[in-house]
């Protein structure tokens, strides 16, 4: 019994971080797994939830959504990063309802974070009390926490600590399994969905191969082969996610943010000076935080504007332990980090700093410096824990068993933690995110393909009393871009992680001046405009609109999803602005470029009624003409859509694509 007994208290001693792990991921999150609520806060309700409602049901089906039809008249899907196609841990979503799959995504990260971590910590040579304590601090505090609402930064971020520790094992113990972890892990930070934190962490790890590593094997040979693998293995796990970089990478040359960005937008979410208290005190978030009118106005410093990033705060022991674990135990590790700690930390700052601005000009494609807080964040932690191993030191020096100690301190960040954070992403039934506005049934009881369009301009200057609940109920309630995803329904407009230039064409169009505005939409298939305003009292939609009920609007003369023209007028402008500036009726005519225009001169209309779409991204159209016409289709057009006639590839773009009597078009 005493060697059974033996083996199962060294068990439990060495995976007991497994069950604290999991038992605080619970504790944090039990309202997720005990009842039927969700997240819903900022970008979680009108981008991840309805993105990753429309994965789980491709995953379900079968299939990769290559596409996604719901948003911006069409849109890529696989090749945006965010949507997570290839992110091992999306197959979650195959195995549980949605909702409650949606959290265990979520719940999961921070549990593999705080393992992560642990082993990190253990990795370096620091003690298991100490290794436990900043992970609870790592996965509860400072960007984390804040990065719920934006799930590609969590997605990313909780692979860092899982990278150092297993090159830390391969570079310093010779375990060679830790270089084929590393471009695992690598390859998972990629496939998480952020490119901006990949290439930060990415940055930390080669550096951190370079000093730390390097200073533990000695030498300059050493430094030289350190340098050969860290490329290596970077390199490796780039080109191991081709398969989903190759295609973000085309999203990217096809982006409006390629060839850089204005400095002013570079640097629109900077880390406000007066947030750098909340590194020693907490940004108390109470259960009224979204539904208290003050909030906005009082609550956040800078006041009126929300931050990116909601809190930096990762317990009021860190700075302490991390100062005192400079003073006490310092060496050339914790100068890495201290380092570290600094430059990163003054490129969280933006334009608050001159820092910021040199780096820009380095990179001027990266946005939102607040993100660089996750290095300065972790860098901090590992400082921390320097200082609460050298705590435990002394009192092992002192010959007093520091398990009492470590219970109470690990008891005390969490509790300060939950008070603290546990209101920072809110929930709400998930019933809430699959509601609308009664008014909506007659738009969603149409059977025919058609778009919809929801003017979000607010009906009064206090409608929404200035609470952040308000503002997504609004967006719930009138389903506004992606929330349609939910219901099946396609909106002319949405929002995307990357906006493609076609993307920011489409959003300016709709912000025209209702007589262009409604042209547009008339033309990309808009049956119904979705609006809290009486539109039926505006001059300039006079004749333009039938009236439904109180907030929907039906298009007259809308165009259907396809149709044939047998007229063709040469483009001349080379703008979206010829699409509505009415030099060409779109009911029997349509422009082109090339000689094509000059073969097309008999004016006539046809509607086509049979389009499919399939979840491969496959559009199939059956017709039968009675002359030859053109085929107008009202999708986006994005480099790689092929088409097939009769099952014959053809060269031509679907527009340029002349048609005769009973051929059936695939696109």
């Amino acid at each position: 019994m005493s060697v059974f007994s033996t083996i199962y208290r060294k068990k439990t001693k060495n995976y007991g971080y497994i069950f604290i792990a999991l038992a605080s991921s619970l504790l944090f999150f039990y309202p997720l797994i005990l009842s039927n609520k969700t997240f819903f806060f900022r970008d979680i309700h009108r981008w991840f939830y309805p993105m990753k409602y429309f994965l789980a049901s491709s995953l379900k089906a079968g299939s990769i959504p290559f596409w996604c039809p719901n948003y911006f008249c069409g849109s890529p899907f696989m090749s945006d990063l965010q949507s997570g196609v290839f992110y091992p841990i999306s197959l979650v979503f195959v195995l549980f309802p949605f909702s409650w799959s949606f959290n265990i995504y979520i719940i999961l990260h921070f549990f593999l974070g705080f393992c992560f971590f642990y082993h990190f910590i253990k990795g370096i040579g620091l003690s298991k009390g100490s290794a436990l304590i900043t992970s609870i601090s790592y996965c509860y505090g400072g960007y984390a926490i804040a990065s719920v609402s934006t799930l590609n930064n969590l997605s990313t971020m909780i692979w860092l600590p899982a990278i150092l520790w297993s090159f830390q094992k391969a570079a310093t113990k010779g375990h060679k399994s830790g270089y084929f972890f590393t471009v695992l892990f690598l390859c998972m930070s990629i496939l998480g969905g952020e490119p901006q934190l990949f290439i930060l962490t990415a940055g930390l790890v080669f550096f951190y191969g370079l000093t730390s590593v390097a200073d533990e094997t000695h030498g300059i040979s050493s430094c030289i082969k350190n340098t050969a693998i860290i490329l290596i293995v970077i390199t490796s796990s780039v080109l191991l996610t081709m398969v989903q970089l190759g295609p973000a990478y085309m999203d990217y040359q096809l982006s409006a943010r390629l060839g850089g960005i204005a400095y002013e937008e570079a640097t629109e979410f900077s880390l406000n000076l007066q947030m750098l208290k909340h590194l020693v005190l907490p940004l108390h978030f109470s259960l009224t935080f979204t539904t208290d009118p003050a909030a906005l106005n009082n609550f956040f410093p800078g006041k009126g504007q929300m931050p990116w990033l909601l809190t930096i705060y990762p317990g009021f022991m860190i700075v302490p332990m991390a100062i005192f674990g400079l003073f006490f135990g310092f060496s050339k590790r914790i100068l890495f980090w201290l380092v570290t700690f600094f430059i990163t930390l003054a490129l969280a700052l933006g334009h608050n700093t001159p820092a910021y601005y040199i780096f820009f000009k380095i990179f001027p494609f990266f946005r939102f410096p607040e993100k660089f807080m996750f290095l300065a964040g972790f860098s901090l932690l590992v400082m921390a824990a320097y200082g609460f191993d050298r705590i435990f030191c002394l009192f092992r020096q002192k010959s007093v068993r520091p398990g009492l100690l470590l219970f109470f301190m690990a008891l005390t960040v969490f509790a300060d933690l939950y008070v603290t954070h546990k209101n920072l992403n809110p929930l709400c039934e998930s019933a809430f995110l699959k509601s609308y506005h009664p008014g909506l049934q007659p738009v969603l009881d149409d059977p025919e393909p058609f778009r919809i369009y929801v003017d979000n301009e607010r009906t009064s200057p206090d409608f929404y009393q200035n609470t952040i609940f308000n503002h997504h109920i609004t967006w719930q309630k009138l389903l506004m871009p992606n929330l349609g995803i939910l219901h099946n329904l396609n909106h002319v407009g949405g929002t995307s992680g990357l906006e493609l230039r076609y993307q920011y064409l489409i959003t300016e169009m709709l912000l025209k001046p209702w007589p262009e505005k409604v042209r547009f939409l008339r033309l990309a298939n808009v049956k119904y405009i979705i609006s809290l305003k009486p539109l039926d009292k505006n001059p300039d939609l006079k004749g333009q609109i039938e009236k439904i009920n109180a907030i929907v609007y039906k298009i007259r003369g809308y165009l259907p999803r396809a149709w044939i023209v047998g007229q063709l007028h040469p483009i001349r402008k080379g703008t979206m602005d010829e699409l509505i500036d009415g030099s060409f009726n779109p009911e029997y005519s349509a422009i082109a470029k090339g000689k094509i225009a000059d073969r097309y001169n008999k004016p006539f209309f046809k509607k086509i009624d049979d389009i499919r779409y399939e979840n491969d991204g496959r559009i199939n159209i059956e017709l039968n003409a009675d002359e030859p016409g053109v085929l107008v289709i009202s999708e986006s057009s994005y480099p790689g859509w092929q088409v097939f006639v009769d099952r014959q590839k053809k060269g031509r773009s679907m527009v340029e694509l002349a048609l005769s009597r009973g051929r059936n078009r695939k696109r």
